[in-house]
């Protein structure tokens, strides 16, 4: 018995040094307890490589860049190749190389007439010996803006009010050189013109195959403040705004920085697609960006672009009814839901006249489309083509009626026939 007890206290005594040996070594040579072990300091675990190795590395969109063949409007328009899905975008640098050689400066020469209040001496004895008087000036300014080049011929894209009431249009080009452009037409309610370069085959921009959601990655890519290819980034905030009644025109609403320079210039997508065209800001109290900026949505503008090109304009279908909000029923708990267009004026001859239409009806429906109010109404008529046959649905004293309407062109007010198309500045 004494034996086993001298035997068990000469092995705790033997493992205690060992372990404290390995404690000591571990702290003065940590090396040499990784090679005991099978590993080095450069070679992770198996179990952590196993993880690694599932995660997939960061890769970049894949982009290719336009050729001279791309086309945008009247012909076919080829977009860029995206990326595999579950990749992880490190860069848009590739998005950027894609749509900058088709995003060009435009400078804007036109004159301003300017009012000023001035004292004039007068002769009559009836009248003071000075009185106030308006005298007008006109004042050369200069305008700057961006464009997009959407088709190999040299037809670009730009904002209305960037070439509006110009005199002369110059165009700088990405490889530095400097043209003039000829205002093809333009059009207000969209805030579009297509101006027309004497050039051929150059590069387009990729156009993108889907519309822009909520939440897209985008870029806006231009001239502000005549810093050329300036590029800033955000997110699409939301889609279908609509930030002029009287228009209709619905617009992409993105926090992406857009500035004085800007207008006209492109929003492209994390692939260097285009998918609006810069063109409004909601202004703030010291002019600069609130990150609220609006641009044109790219299907808007290939319709526009392909009008103007064909007839010079752009043609708008019409009802021919003047319209405001539905006014709520007394007790109706969900007035949105019953709301609708209440027609005030039914124009003479107009398509809803001849169908029956009447003052006092409520519109509810567009074939089957839910019509919650008059600015509803107004957009629907923007996107359809005269001639489209549709099913409209009315409220009229308590009964609801069907009625098929064509539509006709929209008629332009006598003020605004023959500006369309702009002045024919540049070559």
């Amino acid at each position: 018995m004494k034996n086993l007890a001298r035997l068990i206290q000469f092995v705790a005594q033997y493992v205690t040094l060992g372990l404290a040996l390995a404690f000591v070594v571990s702290l003065v040579a940590p090396r040499w307890t990784e090679r005991l072990r099978g590993t080095s300091a450069g070679t992770p675990p198996p179990a952590a490589a196993q993880g690694e190795s599932a995660r997939p590395p960061a890769t970049k969109p894949v982009v290719r860049s336009p050729g001279p063949g791309v086309a945008f409007g009247p012909a076919s328009a080829t977009s860029a190749v995206q990326p595999d899905a579950g990749s992880i975008t490190a860069s848009y640098s590739s998005a950027v190389e894609a749509a900058s050689p088709a995003v060009v400066s435009i400078f804007v020469n036109k004159i301003e007439q300017q009012t000023r209040q001035v004292l004039v001496r007068t002769d009559n004895p009836n009248l003071p010996p000075v009185v106030p008087a308006k005298v007008v000036t006109n004042v050369p300014t200069q305008n700057l803006g961006s464009g997009v080049i959407v088709n190999s011929d040299g037809y670009v894209l730009t904002n209305h009010h960037v070439v509006e009431r110009a005199t002369n249009i110059s165009v700088g080009m990405p490889d530095g050189r400097s043209m003039p452009a000829k205002v093809i037409g333009s059009d207000k309610e969209t805030d579009l013109a297509v101006l027309k370069l004497d050039v051929w085959n150059v590069a387009t921009i990729p156009i993108a195959k889907r519309p822009a959601v909520v939440g897209d990655i985008v870029l806006a890519i231009g001239n502000p403040f005549g810093l050329d290819k300036t590029v800033t980034m955000g997110i699409v905030s939301a889609v279908g705004r609509i930030i002029h009644p009287e228009t209709g025109e619905d617009f992409i609403q993105t926090d992406a920085a857009i500035n004085s320079g800007n207008s006209g210039g492109a929003l492209v997508n994390a692939y260097g697609e285009l998918v609006g065209i810069n063109s409004d800001t909601l202004p703030s109290a010291n002019g600069g960006n609130v990150g609220i900026s609006f641009a044109i949505p790219v299907e808007r503008a290939k319709k526009v672009l392909d009008q103007i090109i064909r007839y010079g304009r752009v043609i708008r279908a019409w009802i021919g009814v003047t319209c405001r909000d539905a006014p709520s029923q007394s007790g109706d708990p969900m007035p949105v839901v019953t709301g609708g267009a209440f027609v005030t004026e039914v124009a003479a001859d107009s398509p809803a006249a001849k169908v029956g239409l009447t003052t006092g009806d409520v519109i509810t429906r567009i074939d089957d489309q839910w019509v919650p109010n008059a600015l509803a109404l107004r957009n629907r008529e923007t996107h359809l083509a005269p001639g489209t046959k549709v099913g409209v649905t009315v409220l009229r004293g308590g009964k609801q009626l069907q009625f098929n309407v064509e539509l006709a062109e929209r008629p332009q007010p006598p003020a605004q026939i023959g500006q369309d198309a702009g002045p024919q500045a540049g070559n």
